[in-house]
């Protein structure tokens, strides 16, 4: 029991316990590094941003859209033509079904 016990001793003495100060040290350079980094992520942010305005293209004016015109909806594949436009909002017929859709949803395809 007395070697078990003399083990133990050894092994906790080899563990040295941290100061308080020595803690608030080590926090405060942690704080530290921290905002250095923030501030080094705000400036590559704001490069990353301005980056990225000059890059947007410039938006190309929409095409007014007349009866007999081919279209599709903006988020599909499915190519139709305009039966109708009525107040801001199209009659599209794919063949099989027809729908009304705004004006503003659909990119034109090919002109009548």
């Amino acid at each position: 029991m007395a070697e078990l016990f003399k083990l133990v001793q050894i092994e906790n003495s080899k563990r040295k316990k941290i100061s308080a100060k020595q803690k608030k040290a080590e926090k405060a350079k942690e704080t530290q590094i921290k905002k250095e980094a923030e501030k080094k992520v705000a400036v590559i942010r704001q490069k990353k941003k301005a980056a990225k305005q000059k890059s947007q293209p410039v938006e190309k004016p929409k095409p007014t859209l007349k009866v007999g015109d081919r279209v599709r909806m903006h988020d599909g594949k499915a190519i139709g033509s305009i039966d109708t436009i009525e107040k801001g909002k199209a009659t599209v017929n794919y063949g099989i079904f027809t729908t009304h859709v705004a004006l503003d949803l659909l990119e034109l395809v090919e002109r009548k």
